[in-house]
């Protein structure tokens, strides 16, 4: 497909989208297998699929970092000019309004922003015990769970925030399935990302 060459930025704003839809299945992939194998009623050969907890918090790690590519892209949050002109000519191209799983970005910046929410709940901490990396479908409660993935309900937590997968896979879905006809557009009259 001919992309004009004044659509070049749009162009590789949408294959960056792409590429993070991907990565992002592909990681929502490898934990709805291994999920499988963490739940207490596992058949055999589904416990073989159970991965370690490190390998679960990696993929989920990857699964967050995709998302966060993707709503940084489509939104804006608090930043200015000219980011929010852009966000919202893409979101105007994929016919896309409103995805609020991936607009939330508590428990990305959750992950991201680690040492500041360790800040945050430990300063207080004085009893109980602490877990960095949970893999369960029952939050413990006497315990300070950092980083929790729920293999039921295939929901990544930290502390108190919560994502679900499959809310976000949703979302991720619906700006593929609009991808390759924004590309269409990008062959007609030029998309301007930024006011000049």
């Amino acid at each position: 497909m001919a992309i004009m060459g004044y659509n070049f930025a749009p162009a590789m704003f949408l294959l960056e989208l792409n590429t993070q839809c991907s990565l992002a299945e592909h990681a929502f992939n490898r934990l709805k297998v291994t999920a499988t194998g963490w739940l207490g009623n596992a058949t055999p050969e589904e416990f073989t699929n159970a991965n370690s907890p490190l390998e679960i918090v990696s993929w989920s790690t990857s699964f967050l970092s995709a998302v966060a590519v993707i709503g940084k892209i489509l939104f804006p949050g608090k930043r200015k000019n000219p980011i929010p002109e852009r966000c919202q000519c893409l979101r105007q191209l994929l016919e896309i309004d409103q995805l609020p799983a991936l607009s939330n970005f508590a428990v990305r910046n959750s992950f991201e922003h680690v040492d500041e929410r360790l800040d945050l709940h430990l300063r207080d901490f004085t009893q109980g015990s602490f877990n960095p990396i949970s893999v369960t479908e029952k939050l413990p409660s006497d315990a300070l769970v950092l980083k929790r993935f729920d293999p039921r309900r295939l929901a990544i937590s930290f502390v108190n925030d919560e994502i679900e997968l499959e809310l976000c896979m949703t979302e991720i879905n619906e700006i593929k399935s609009r991808i390759e006809h924004a590309f269409k557009k990008l062959q007609g009259p030029p998309v301007k990302l930024w006011e000049a």
